[in-house]
């Protein structure tokens, strides 16, 4: 293939490596990084075109198709806000940033120059989330009553060469803990059943790990389809779980991403019936989300989950930490 389009990528952490192996098949890539052991690492491992400092000197010195905003979420904002104004598409890592304050603006300029924007809320790629997606439509389940999703995992596990005090997921000044990164799972409930009337929430600290940003999350969902979800999310389970339960009238479906598995109880059977999946299939929603933005910019087509559509996600965060504060049901 032969590329043509530029891409600046600023942040060359865990998921700034990710995203170039991904989208270097597609694009020129330039890389803004302030710390001089990611540049030297990523210009050996990939063919970079250009290495900077600054993203506004990146900005001002070459003229991009779009940019990757792979940095910490309280920079997105920012960052947004410049590649707008320089008429570049927009491709934003999860989640929009620390609030959905100032986000509506952006996507009207980028609805008004006809910019792409993309929110990497990337599990709508996998395999067996679309499987998972498709049982519900077809209504299998009858009238859904209720739904559990978990989504747990130990942070000083997640960069083993990295103290976790030091990761921006520790700070909560730079948008770090469960609720805000572990919003995959929100996106992910939205996704499949619908979004949210309601919420009221706990976000806090249980654990004796040493961080700033919260360790957990727990909430009640009211959606707008009238049915229940409970969530909880964590940073301190030694065992990672993530899952989602749905149950109705006619039985209960159980996802697992960890397992890669959906398992489907039929009342009337009284049997489970399991697919199977595995990594590979879980791991294929990083460069199919790569694949599906790059034909968006060149197609010029609206994304499925662009700036608008993230904001609901982004919502539900902010009623659930004003919950928290207030003690009270919130309504989004």
């Amino acid at each position: 293939m032969k590329k043509n389009k530029k891409l600046l990528i600023i942040g060359a952490g865990s998921i700034g490596k990710r995203q170039i192996s991904n989208f270097i098949k597609y694009f020129i890539i330039d890389v803004v990084e302030v710390r001089n052991d990611r540049i030297l690492e990523v210009m050996r491992k990939f063919k970079i075109n250009k290495t900077f400092k600054d993203y506004k000197k990146a900005f001002k010195d070459e003229k991009y198709d779009a940019v990757a905003i792979t940095v910490p979420p309280h920079l997105h904002l920012s960052i947004a806000k410049l590649a707008t104004r320089n008429n570049t598409n927009l491709f934003i890592e999860k989640p929009l940033g620390l609030s959905s304050k100032g986000w509506q603006e952006v996507y009207k300029d980028c609805d008004k120059k006809g910019l792409i924007n993309y929110v990497a809320y990337c599990h709508r790629f996998v395999p067996y989330v679309k499987e998972l997606k498709k049982m519900i439509n077809s209504n299998i389940l009858g009238n859904i009553y209720s739904a559990h999703l978990k989504w747990s995992s130990y942070l000083p596990d997640w960069h083993k060469n990295e103290n976790y005090k030091n990761f921006y997921m520790s700070k909560k000044s730079q948008g770090g803990g469960a609720l805000l990164d572990d919003s995959h799972g929100i996106d992910l409930l939205r996704y499949i059943l619908g979004d949210v009337k309601n919420i009221s929430a706990f976000v806090g600290n249980l654990s004796e790990l040493k961080m700033t940003s919260d360790d957990s999350f727990f909430g009640i969902l009211e959606l707008k389809k009238k049915i229940i979800a409970q969530l909880s999310f964590d940073l301190f389970s030694r065992t990672p779980r993530i899952y989602l339960e749905i149950t109705g009238k006619n039985g209960t479906i159980f996802w697992d991403r960890v397992n890669h598995t959906i398992k489907f109880y039929n009342k009337k059977k009284n049997k489970w019936k399991i697919k199977q999946y595995n990594l590979k299939n879980l791991m294929s929603m990083y460069p199919k989300q790569a694949k599906y933005f790059y034909d968006c910019v060149i197609k010029k087509k609206k994304c499925i989950n662009n700036i608008e559509e993230a904001l609901k996600t982004q919502k539900v965060i902010d009623a659930a930490f004003k919950s928290n504060i207030t003690k009270k049901n919130v309504r989004i």
